[in-house]
């Protein structure tokens, strides 16, 4: 038998996911901006106090649609046991890149929403990359060079080139995350 906590989660995870739902569906008709809290709760079938209860705002709820669907993304192309080398790097920087593509196919968005979404690909980014780097990691290259350090630095070039241009570069991204991984390579070199 499951326990009364257990069942508050799912009550709570399924008022979520009606939630998310309603959400898209009254973005779809009329646009993200123009959605409002009570279109979604009514739309959802619950009260806008419940909403509240779930999510600050409906700028909250963009932000944890954002990450859920970035994190399909990513989990679509590959595995935190994938290894860490270039090859896997550039196809995380194509996965970005292809997931901010979408995302402006997708939505005409304003500057607000699409700084919401930008910072919250950027956080997940940044732990997927975190936990990546510190899984290879090995205890020479952990004492010279934080981790932390080098996932902010790789995080940032990332999400940066996408946000600050508006158009997808692959070419362009790698070129910046090879320098990236050079100017790491000779941190390492030199003892830092």
């Amino acid at each position: 038998m499951a326990t009364p906590s257990r069942n508050m989660d799912r009550r709570a995870e399924r008022t979520r996911q009606l939630l998310r739902q309603a959400f898209i569906e009254v973005a779809q008709e009329k646009g993200l901006t123009a959605a409002s809290i009570q279109e979604i709760a009514e739309r959802a079938n619950v009260s806008r106090g419940t909403f509240y209860a779930h999510y600050a705002d409906k700028y909250a709820l963009i932000d944890a649609l954002a990450r859920e669907e970035f994190q399909r993304s990513v989990s679509a192309m590959f595995s935190l046991t994938s290894p860490w080398n270039r090859k896997t790097l550039h196809l995380l920087i194509q996965t970005v890149l292809e997931y901010f593509k979408s995302v402006y196919q997708r939505h005409r968005l304003s500057r607000d929403i699409a700084s919401i979404i930008e910072r919250a690909t950027h956080e997940e980014l940044y732990e997927l990359l975190l936990t990546w780097l510190k899984q290879g990691r090995n205890e020479e290259i952990r004492s010279r060079v934080p981790t932390e350090t080098m996932v902010q630095v790789m995080s940032w070039a990332s999400t940066t080139l996408v946000v600050s241009r508006k158009q997808i570069l692959l070419k362009l991204a790698s070129k910046r995350i090879a320098l990236v991984l050079t100017a790491k390579d000779r941190l390492l070199s030199l003892g830092l």
